[in-house]
């Protein structure tokens, strides 16, 4: 659901070794028990328990620690993430994915990324709610 206009918005995410000859893994938002985090979409499959079909997403976790925010972060209000080691993919219901990401890779910290806050509005609004709640924001 967009927090632009409360209307119902596809994605279309693709995980895929091979897209187009080409390895496509996109990025999403999560809402987990413990708050929302960015991960890769790693897998995409159903399982059927009890006769129920559920959606299962591996997802590899971006939600390590990033340590205290860069002031280079501050002044251009930055999102950073850090990915998780590959060891620590999660399985996450498909209903917990808020939207899909893009995230650029920081190659002067190894294992950071920047999150793209302007794809689109939605996305915008959320990463400013996200600094607001972090306290990076008045």
């Amino acid at each position: 659901e967009s927090i632009v206009d409360w209307r119902n918005t596809t994605n279309y995410l693709r995980c895929n070794p091979s897209f187009h000859n080409f390895p496509r893994y996109d990025c999403v938002i999560l809402q987990t028990q413990a708050g929302v985090i960015f991960g890769r979409l790693l897998m995409l499959f159903t399982c059927v328990m009890d006769g129920q079909t559920h959606p299962v997403a591996l997802v590899h976790p971006y939600d390590a620690p990033v340590g205290q925010r860069s002031l280079k972060d501050k002044q251009f209000q930055f999102w950073r993430v850090r990915k998780r080691p590959g060891v620590s993919s999660k399985f996450f219901s498909v209903h917990s994915i808020i939207r899909g990401a893009v995230l650029a890779e920081d190659h002067s910290i190894q294992g950071d990324y920047l999150v793209i806050d302007t794809i689109d509005t939605d996305m915008f609004l959320r990463i400013k709610l996200m600094h607001k709640s972090a306290g990076h924001l008045p």
